[in-house]
């Protein structure tokens, strides 16, 4: 196995970001429809990020919309870079990518999704002073809602992981495919020191 160059590396984060982001605009729609079926004013989910950060109104939902996308875009970054390390993660087909950004998505949810709604966006929002009366209708009805909303999340980060995980295919085929495809014993052979 080569060692991949800073060059390759740079590529794959390139091709990562930029399915990263399409992955965040597909997750656009999803996030108005919730706030359109909760009543709530379109914006409302990037809203409580701004909120949590301790600022209102359109600058609350602005800076929520950039944190959504350069999250999505350094997810898909990290995938694609990921995809290089070891022959096994080779993402040789647009299959495999949605397979493993779908995994992706679910690793995501799990271990960065969970802990920063539960320990840090919620506290922050039921402390955040100064809200308007809109804005403290918004969190009412999130938090009343945040079951449905936990479970919505994690078919979302799925949704998410098989978006990025399609385009990154789509765009990385090529690239896996000049390199010849060696079975899971060669590769076992290759990672593991003779004993």
């Amino acid at each position: 196995m080569m060692p991949i160059s800073r060059r390759e590396m740079y590529g794959k984060a390139k091709a990562g970001a930029v399915a990263g982001i399409a992955g965040g605009v597909a997750l656009l729609a999803s996030f108005f429809g919730i706030d359109s079926s909760l009543n709530l004013p379109t914006g409302s989910f990037y809203m409580m990020i701004g909120l949590a950060v301790g600022l209102h109104g359109i600058p609350a939902i602005l800076f929520g919309s950039v944190v959504h996308f350069v999250t999505a875009a350094t997810i898909g970054a990290v995938f694609c870079m990921c995809s290089a390390l070891h022959p096994a993660l080779y993402l040789r087909s647009i299959w495999k990518g949605i397979f493993a950004g779908g995994v992706t998505g679910l690793e995501v949810y799990a271990i960065f999704f969970m802990p920063i709604t539960l320990y840090l966006m919620i506290p922050a929002l039921t402390s955040s002073p100064a809200m308007s009366g809109q804005e403290y209708l918004a969190v009412s009805v999130l938090k009343a809602h945040l079951g449905t909303i936990i479970w919505g999340a994690l078919v979302l980060h799925v949704l998410f992981g098989a978006v990025v995980g399609f385009f990154s295919g789509t765009i990385l085929h090529d690239d896996y495919k000049k390199i010849p495809k060696k079975s899971l014993f060669e590769l076992e052979s290759e990672s593991m020191p003779a004993t």
